[in-house]
């Protein structure tokens, strides 16, 4: 079974970039970059990707669980992926965060795997309702 989970869109991957920021926006969580996969790819000349990674975080929640574990910032901040589908569609893709942190942070990964399943769930509902 895949640690990943797997929210299809019915929007060209571009569009579902735009809706997660816009929904990482509206939650008010602080975007820090957005890895275009398959453009960097083809600068190096390597088979080029359509993935994008989002890289954001909630700075107070995270130091909730540094306060705890300082070395579970090899986990954070979070991400969400977008994968070009195979239908012209495309995926989010997150993980699970009980995948990365230890048992005794259970608490903490349930909360952050709820705000990623969110912020996936919020761009997938703005996209299908125009």
């Amino acid at each position: 079974m895949s640690s990943y989970e797997r929210v299809p869109v019915d929007a060209p991957p571009a569009a579902v970039v735009s809706a997660l920021r816009e929904a990482l926006k509206a939650r008010g969580i602080t975007e820090y970059a957005v890895v275009d996969h398959g453009h960097d790819m083809a600068r190096a000349g390597a088979p080029a990707f359509a993935a994008w990674t989002l890289v954001f975080g909630n700075p107070a929640a995270g130091a909730k669980l540094l306060a705890r574990d300082i070395a579970a910032a090899v986990d954070i901040p979070l991400r969400l992926a977008v994968i070009a589908a195979a239908d012209g569609g495309s995926e989010i893709v997150l993980r699970d965060m009980r995948s990365l942190l230890d048992e005794d942070l259970g608490d903490i990964a349930d909360a952050f795997t709820s705000v990623l399943r969110a912020v996936a769930a919020d761009a997938r509902d703005s996209l299908t309702q125009h």
